[in-house]
C-alpha cells in the first residue's frame, strides 16, 4: 500500500459496503458523496485512488458520510484537531468508567446522565494528542477509535456492550501495536461500542464478515451516543459523575433519580 492514502483505500471500502443493490458501482457512490458533501468530484475521485485528504476536506465529508469528523480524521491516520479531540487520557476515571455504570441504569435515569452531561462546559484541548507508535493497521484503528470517545482498552466493556470475546484489559490494549490478531468478533464487538453499524467498520477495518452471532448490549447505540457526549470532559468532571453516579447507587436523592425511584441499580466501579 505504499505511496496510497490509507483513507482512500477505507472509504472506497465504506462506499462499496454502502451500496443499496450490485448494480450501483462505487462510482456513482462517489459521484453521489461529492454532491452531498459539496467536494468536487475530482478531487473526492483523486482520494478514493489514493490521494491524502486535507482537513477541510474531511469537514465536509463528516456530516455527508454521517461519521464524525473527529473520527475522520483518526480513520485518516491523521492527528485529530485540538478542538475536536477527546480529553484522552484522564485520571482515575475515564468514559468506560461512566458507561460501565450507565449500562445498569434504566432508560430514564440514562436520560438524565446524557443531560447531565451535556450540561456540562467544555474546556478545550490545548494540546495535540501525544503519537502514539502504533502500526496504522486495524487493530490500532479499532484502539484509536475507542480513545477517541477517551475510553481505555476495556475487555469487559467490549464483551458486555459488544459481545466480544473474554479475554483481558492487556490483549484489548495489544490489538493498537498488531500483537493481537484482529477478528470478525472483535470488529462487531468495537462497532457496538463506538456507535457503528457493523458493516461500516467492516469495510473500514477490512476485517470481516460481520459477526452474525453477536448478542450486543440492548442499549448498546444509546451508550455509544452517551459516550461521544461524554468524550471531552475533564478527569473532575468524570469524577463528578462518578460522585453522582455513586449517589444513584447507594439510593440517595440524586441529580438521576430526582429523589423519588427507590429501585437499586446494580453496578460495578469502573
Amino acid at each position: 500500500m505504499t505511496g496510497r492514502s490509507l483513507f482512500g483505500i477505507r472509504l472506497w471500502r465504506l462506499l462499496s459496503a454502502r451500496r443499496p443493490d450490485f448494480h450501483t458501482s462505487t462510482e456513482a457512490m462517489t459521484a453521489d458523496l461529492a454532491r452531498r458533501a459539496a467536494v468536487p468530484r475530482a478531487e473526492l475521485a483523486a482520494i478514493v485512488k489514493g490521494t491524502a485528504p486535507n482537513p477541510d476536506v474531511l469537514h465536509k465529508l463528516g456530516p455527508a458520510l454521517n461519521i464524525h469528523v473527529a473520527d475522520l480524521f483518526v480513520i485518516a491516520g491523521l492527528p485529530v484537531p485540538p478542538e475536536l479531540a477527546s480529553a484522552w487520557p484522564t485520571t482515575p476515571w475515564n468514559v468506560g468508567t461512566i458507561i460501565r455504570y450507565a449500562m445498569a441504569l434504566s432508560p430514564q435515569r440514562r436520560g438524565r446522565l446524557n443531560d447531565a452531561i451535556r450540561s456540562l462546559p467544555i474546556e478545550p484541548r490545548t494540546e495535540p494528542t501525544a503519537d502514539d507508535g502504533f502500526p496504522d493497521e486495524p487493530g490500532a484503528l479499532l484502539i484509536r477509535l475507542m480513545r477517541n470517545r477517551n475510553i481505555r482498552p476495556n475487555a469487559w466493556l467490549l464483551a458486555q456492550v459488544g459481545d466480544g470475546p473474554y479475554v483481558s484489559h492487556s490483549t484489548v490494549g495489544m490489538l493498537g501495536r498488531g500483537r493481537v490478531a484482529v477478528t470478525p468478533q472483535y470488529v462487531t464487538a468495537f462497532a457496538h461500542l463506538l456507535g457503528y453499524a457493523p458493516t461500516d467498520m467492516v469495510a473500514l477495518t477490512g476485517v470481516g464478515p460481520v459477526y452474525e452471532q453477536a448478542n450486543p448490549h440492548p442499549a448498546s447505540a444509546e451508550l455509544a451516543a452517551l459516550a461521544w457526549n461524554a468524550r471531552r470532559l475533564t478527569g473532575a468532571q468524570l469524577a463528578h459523575l462518578v460522585h453522582l453516579l455513586e449517589d444513584t447507587r447507594r439510593l440517595r436523592p440524586s441529580t438521576f433519580d430526582g429523589g423519588q425511584d427507590g429501585q437499586r441499580d446494580s453496578t460495578g466501579p469502573g
